[in-house]
């Protein structure tokens, strides 16, 4: 299937729309409205699910208004609930758009695997750039990815001086990651996609964990 990237929003946070079962698409952390109903009009897609890679509000400032239009479920992880409906918590006061909290219909825990749109994920967790931040595993054709909102950029991390933020916590996850048996495909919150073989290589916060 085709994975589509969009940067949207005030920090060009990654939007992924991956189509499912019945020409239904799950959308992955949209930052806007417009652009996500725009692509999903041309491409003779209708939104059915929501998910939110993590509590930081340029991962979700789209989400209350495409389920106000659309009736998609929101999926999001449940250890930054508290983040979804607060907008000092989720740094929305940094961004110059209106904050819309959201009530996620479903919170998924690390080891969870859940379906949507007939696309099956499964759930690493990965605190540290929040205590929520996780890794969505999917296998895309037999090509294994991983969306991982910003736990992991090209070359960089996420940074961890935010409402539940741990360095402590990003170091372990950096750890397990490096340590993740095989090669993913990454598709990261911000800037290009990746892979984990490259990222064990020349990404000196995980190289550092490789074997």
């Amino acid at each position: 299937m085709q994975i589509y990237q969009l940067p949207l929003g005030a920090l060009q946070t990654n939007c992924y729309i991956v189509p499912g079962a019945d020409s239904r698409a799950v959308v992955i952390d949209p930052a806007s409205v417009t652009e996500v109903e725009m692509f999903l009009n041309t491409h003779g897609l209708t939104l059915g699910t929501i998910i939110i890679t993590h509590g930081h509000y340029d991962h979700f400032a789209g989400a209350a208004v495409l389920q106000e239009h659309s009736g998609a479920k929101i999926l999001a992880s449940a250890p930054d609930e508290p983040m979804y409906s607060s907008a000092e918590k989720c740094w929305a006061d940094f961004m110059p758009v209106e904050f819309r909290g959201i009530k996620p219909d479903k919170l998924y825990s690390d080891g969870e695997e859940f379906t949507a749109e007939g696309l099956k994920f499964r759930v690493m967790a990965a605190p540290g750039h929040t205590a929520g931040s996780c890794l969505l595993f999917l296998d895309n054709d037999g090509e294994q990815v991983i969306f991982c909102g910003d736990v992991v950029f090209l070359m960089g991390v996420g940074r961890t001086d935010g409402y539940s933020g741990s360095t402590r916590d990003m170091l372990d996850s950096l750890e397990k990651i490096a340590k993740l048996p095989g090669d993913y495909k990454i598709y990261p919150g911000h800037g290009s996609t990746t892979t984990l073989d490259y990222e064990r290589e020349n990404n000196p916060y995980i190289a550092r964990y490789a074997d």
